[in-house]
């Protein structure tokens, strides 16, 4: 685990301890239990099942949850045990992202048993990179060839756009790399892409002032929208 990831998660979970006993399971996933973690950048994304979800629980919760704010940006998800045992048609993306790197670090696995639909993934996946589509398309507009607003939007998005792809990838029955840039490469060849269209901005994220050419914004889009495009024809029975 990252330092700077330990030094937030620690205290969270001992305070958690305090709080709940032994009512919870706790799951570590995305970039900080795969490893590719880069402070400043990534979030910490840590699921709290608890077996009591009432508003006494959720107030034990308060000094934890103050001390994680002082820390990092995106605060942990609750959730209660009934609902995560009902939530795989609603979460498909977030559910196969995280069986693609997560770390059990209290309880029982709450991925244990959980099963994701094809047909609910390719429809979640549709409607995000649609909507990814159309706020780079916009944020395209507005930078009007600015390098560094395009830089920044770039990084801002590489984040979420690897969360589509590690998903897209496994509903296309691909193999799914752990390194963010081989990542990257195998879903542009899959889309037909430009190589460096998604590895560049991937790569680059972690980068102060990175300035990215118009051109290179260009094929970041059009991978983007290969990817929307490619879910909305796939399939199902075209794993492969």
């Amino acid at each position: 685990m990252h330092a700077s990831v330990e030094r937030v998660v620690t205290p969270f979970l001992a305070a958690a301890d305090a709080a709940l006993g032994a009512g919870y399971s706790a799951l570590l996933y995305g970039s900080a239990a795969r490893g590719d973690y880069v402070p400043g950048r990534s979030d910490i994304n840590l699921l709290l099942v608890l077996d009591d979800p009432s508003p006494s629980r959720l107030r034990a919760l308060a000094p934890a949850f103050s001390a994680w704010r002082r820390s990092a940006s995106e605060p942990p998800l609750l959730i209660s045990r009934a609902e995560w045992a009902r939530a795989s048609d609603v979460f498909p993306i977030e559910i196969t992202d995280m069986r693609a790197g997560y770390r059990v670090v209290r309880g029982a696995d709450p991925l244990d048993g959980a099963r994701v639909q094809p047909a609910d993934l390719r429809q979640a996946l549709e409607r995000e990179f649609r909507g990814k589509l159309l706020r780079l398309r916009q944020g395209y507009a507005a930078a009007a060839g600015d390098e560094k607003a395009l830089g920044r939007l770039a990084a801002a998005s590489a984040g979420t756009v690897l969360v589509l792809l590690r998903a897209l990838l496994a509903l296309a029955g691909r193999a799914v790399p752990e390194a963010p840039g081989a990542l990257a490469a195998e879903a542009a060849g899959l889309l037909g892409a430009s190589p460096g269209s998604i590895t560049t901005p991937v790569e680059r994220r972690a980068e102060r002032g990175w300035r990215c050419p118009a051109a290179d914004f260009e094929q970041y889009l059009d991978a983007v929208a290969r990817a929307a495009e490619y879910v909305d024809h796939f399939q199902l029975g075209d794993q492969r």
